[in-house]
């Protein structure tokens, strides 16, 4: 370990985020470690070689600490998580992951003296009275246990800003856009595939009126490690927004754009009736707090933008996304 470079700590290395993470901190030439539960090599066979894969839980404060220990670590991803869908399903492995997780990474820090974290949060931690306008002072009154968890997790890392000195940031996500998204309620992944794919999509997340602001997964990376690099003194408002565009789009317009570039395509909308799984209401997610404060610039800034990467992805990255036969 003493002649070991310091290292990156992205936690969930090999989740769905968290691997473009490590995939875009390896290509700065940054010295990576990636911690997971469930390592899933194929999303990042492309730098593995130059990646430290650790096997781990964050419930398990032993495995973190041991984590922290066995390791010069500089600066932290804090990216693992247990997801909306799964948070309802199982919300005691939630709490564990989501909640004592957190903790866990945010005390680690603390006892072995790595300054910096940033944390994902996501747009699941508003609800009840969503505004028109989302933005970074919008009361935050989430409904699902998973943004619940998020929610104290942007509050506690504020709380060890405050009270211990470390430098934690957070982003809170969009929809996330990428290929093999199927999770309930993301409609707009799922549709923009079956497109490429020459396939009919049945939306069952979504009324051709339902909107969302978006951001594509390549995007969601770039914003966790734009805004650790940002200078200390640009951050104020700590937890921030992060948009690929302002505006939102509705799957109706999706469908439209889609079907201009993808002739015959076909969707029909089928919504279930499980209120759990049935569409919510998006405002706009303003994130002109992260623009202004510490210069936050997607590069895929319109739908057609991020169909056309999206179209990339699949046909040249499809075991990265877990699409190859």
């Amino acid at each position: 370990m003493k002649n070991e470079p310091m290292a990156k700590l992205v936690t969930g290395g090999t989740g769905y985020v968290g691997s473009e993470t490590v995939r875009q901190l390896v290509n700065r030439g940054n010295q990576v470690i990636a911690f997971d539960i469930n390592i899933v090599n194929y999303r990042i066979e492309d730098v593995e070689k130059k990646v430290k894969v650790v096997r781990g839980d964050l419930g398990n404060f032993n495995e973190v600490l041991n984590l922290f220990k066995d390791n010069k670590i500089e600066a932290v991803y804090h990216m693992g998580s247990m997801l909306s869908w799964m948070s309802e399903l199982n919300p005691w492995a939630s709490f564990r992951a989501n909640v004592l997780g957190t903790y866990h990474i945010l005390e680690a820090c603390r006892l072995f003296g790595v300054s910096k974290i940033m944390f994902t949060s996501t747009l699941g931690t508003f609800g009840l009275g969503m505004e028109k306008v989302v933005s970074d002072t919008t009361l935050q009154r989430p409904t699902m246990l998973y943004g619940a968890g998020k929610l104290y997790g942007e509050s506690l890392g504020r709380w060890y800003a405050g009270k211990f000195g470390l430098d934690f940031r957070s982003v809170r996500y969009a929809q996330m856009i990428g290929p093999n998204v199927r999770t309930p309620g993301h409609w707009a992944p799922p549709m923009i595939e079956d497109a490429i794919l020459g396939k009919p999509n049945i939306c069952q997340f979504a009324t051709p009126d339902s909107v969302g602001s978006w951001i594509y997964v390549t995007d969601a990376a770039k914003a966790a490690i734009d805004i650790l690099d940002a200078p200390k003194e640009k951050i104020h408002m700590m937890n921030y927004n992060v948009t690929g565009f302002a505006p939102v789009i509705s799957a109706r317009e999706t469908e439209i754009l889609l079907k201009k570039r993808y002739p015959g395509f076909k969707v029909e909308y089928k919504m279930s009736t499980d209120p759990r799984r049935m569409a919510r209401g998006m405002a706009v997610f303003d994130d002109s707090y992260a623009r202004k404060e510490w210069g936050w610039s997607p590069v895929y800034t319109a739908p057609e933008a991020v169909i056309e990467r999206f179209e990339k992805d699949v046909k040249e990255n499809p075991r990265r996304y877990g699409l190859a036969k």
